[in-house]
């Protein structure tokens, strides 16, 4: 039995009149191929009449399921027993039934002129050109099985980076698969390609539905980029999809840390980086005073793109703590070698406006200490596993 299954909207194979539309059975046809199970929803007033009109050959490919509160906690139990899921929307009442589910929604408007998409199934929905896009983002999900880094400092405070980001003396093909992801999480718009993405997205998904500690998250959010006006980032679509599908906030769009100034850019010399460590953070970054009574007491997600020494991370983990939450985890797509460095500091006054910090130690982790190892060396083989899907 398959684990994946796509629930679809009722006229993606009948009209508003409950017509059958005989073409689009050659859609229920690539997806039983590729292993996949749909479901069409609709009113529990109209399933029988749709079901007499689908043919008897279709019955085992297309299932007809209602929006009821015990067709969303099934959903819920499929998911804990590693279920994938995603719903193809076009009117309204598709996006609610994916928000309440919390499952992967996908726009098909570029699919069809026959149906008008609701305003927010294409404001939501992760917009598709190909149904082979929704069977690879379900493999992407399917991919991630170990992070590549992973460090827990006590209980309120974890570092995780999902790939090794390294090329150099990397085999061809996976510095390939790397540099692909770094060029669309790094690049401009322009640079981007919206399929990669929803590849990333999924991969991203696949970590934070199957470990438990991502439940608690109560907001969510990104490092900002060394560009103050460069605000629609890679990563910021990536986490406001993920927010959308697992739940939190905050809501319309406020993002938690901010520049309010230009920083210069922390690749232009990695020694300058080790030797200014958290500062330059710090001299360019503000938690976000929209949300100065919010931030108190919460449990936060901090999603960026790479991490090479950690100073970033720190540089969160100390202003958030300062604002007053409870417990931080700083997550990235992959990670540049080994180290990372923990810092103290001394942060004081206000972290929504003007505050001053000061230095005063840090320690090297390294690899691993003693039995206990930070990071996965067979991550690169799950990277190679990308390379049939980009």
């Amino acid at each position: 039995m398959t684990n994946k299954l796509i629930f679809v909207s009722k006229l993606v194979f009948f009209n508003e009149s409950n017509e059958l539309i005989e073409k689009n059975l050659r859609i229920a046809d690539y997806f039983n191929t590729e292993k996949v199970q749909l479901a069409n929803v609709a009113q529990q007033a109209t399933i029988s009449i749709l079901k007499g009109n689908l043919p008897t050959e279709y019955e085992g490919k297309i299932k007809f399921v209602n929006r009821s509160s015990e067709t969303k906690e099934k959903i819920r139990e499929l998911k804990d027993k590693g279920g994938i899921f995603g719903v193809i929307g076009i009117v309204e009442e598709d996006a609610i039934f994916s928000f309440n589910c919390k499952i992967p929604l996908f726009n098909p408007e570029a699919l069809s002129s026959r149906v008008t998409v609701t305003e927010k199934v294409k404001k939501y929905g992760l917009p598709i050109k190909d149904f082979q896009d929704v069977i690879d983002c379900f493999k992407a999900d399917e991919i991630h099985k170990d992070n590549y880094f992973q460090m827990s400092f006590g209980d309120s405070f974890r570092v995780i980076s999902l790939n090794n980001a390294n090329t150099f003396y990397r085999p061809e093909e996976e510095a390939r698969v790397k540099q692909v992801f770094e060029t669309n999480l790094k690049g401009t718009k322009s640079e981007r390609d919206q399929r990669i993405l929803l590849l990333l997205l999924f991969h991203l998904i696949n970590e934070v539905t199957t470990n438990p500690y991502y439940n608690k998250i109560d907001y969510w959010g990104t490092f900002p980029s060394s560009n103050p006006q460069n605000l629609a980032t890679s990563v910021s679509f990536l986490k406001e999809a993920v927010r959308v599908v697992i739940g939190g906030g905050p809501r319309r769009g406020p993002e938690i840390l901010i520049r309010n100034k230009q920083m210069q850019s922390k690749h232009s010399s990695g020694a300058i980086r080790l030797e200014t460590k958290s500062n330059s953070d710090f001299k360019t970054l503000i938690v976000n005073p929209a949300l100065k009574s919010s931030i108190k007491g919460k449990v936060i997600c901090i999603i960026d793109d790479y991490i090479t020494n950690g100073y970033s991370a720190e540089a969160a983990k100390h202003l958030l703590f300062a604002a007053g939450a409870k417990e931080v985890i700083f997550l990235s797509f992959g990670k540049f070698g080994k180290k990372y460095f923990s810092t103290n500091y001394v942060i004081d006054g206000d972290v929504y406006s003007k505050y001053t910090y000061e230095f005063i130690e840090e320690e090297l982790y390294e690899g691993n200490i003693g039995k206990e190892m930070y990071y996965n060396p067979n991550n690169d083989s799950e990277i190679l596993n990308f390379s049939n899907l980009i």
